[in-house]
């Protein structure tokens, strides 16, 4: 019942979330992510990490993060932009995993179709944070939805590449005093636990809406 409503929740909007496929191209992330307005991302530099070595025909699932002064990683759960990674090596295809993704890191799938090869992934990172952080300190990889009380909950829906895509962000808050920080996509519900003392906050977006709705 629980997931059925988020899945209306989503639908409403016009569609559940599909992969997003990159381009295996070495660019600027930072000028080539986009949210469908032409607003780039804020205060936002280029990371390079570190290559990861591939065999031929092998695919992989594997995390990157944004770190030092621009620890932000404005991907479609958390801001509505397409295209925040991109790779410098062809033979490649690769996919965002975002119910994996937090506000700090980018969770992709990737496959060589060549011969045995380094990947180098670069993502676009910024110093502002994505408008629907929720403001918890994450901790642990993510989990299934705990089934908690929801707080926060807010339906964002984009039109990049022309194409409606929705996705679902809210808190949990437990019995124990246990907070959560989730977002619903792919049909399915993703949470990360937030590390203890750090508690979930009304994002920016979900604040603005609090205070249009104290005005009615």
């Amino acid at each position: 019942m629980r997931l059925d409503r988020i899945r209306a929740g989503l639908t409403a909007c016009g569609f559940l979330l599909l992969p997003a496929l990159a381009g295996a191209q070495e660019l600027d992330v930072c000028l080539t992510a986009s949210n469908g307005t032409g607003n780039p991302i804020p205060n936002c530099e280029v990371q390079t990490q570190a290559p990861v070595p591939y065999g031929r025909a092998e695919t992989k699932g594997w995390a990157y993060y944004c770190t030092g002064d621009h620890p932000y990683y404005w991907s479609y759960p958390y801001a509505g932009y397409v295209g925040s990674y991109t790779w410098k090596e062809t033979g490649f295809t690769g996919t965002a995993n975002w119910f994996a993704e937090a506000p700090n890191k980018f969770d992709g799938t990737f496959t060589n179709w060549y011969g045995a090869q380094d990947l180098t992934v670069s993502l676009a990172c910024s110093s502002t944070p994505p408008p629907d952080v929720q403001g918890c300190q994450t901790v642990g990889d993510p989990v299934r939805d705990p089934g908690c009380p929801q707080a926060n909950i807010h339906n964002y829906c984009s039109n990049a590449g022309g194409m409606p895509v929705c996705f679902q962000t809210f808190t949990e808050t437990c019995s124990n005093g246990t907070s959560y920080d989730c977002n619903a996509q792919f049909g399915a519900v993703w949470c990360n636990q937030c590390a203890p003392g750090s508690k979930p906050i009304l994002s920016k977006r979900a604040s603005a809406e609090k205070a249009a709705a104290l005005k009615e």
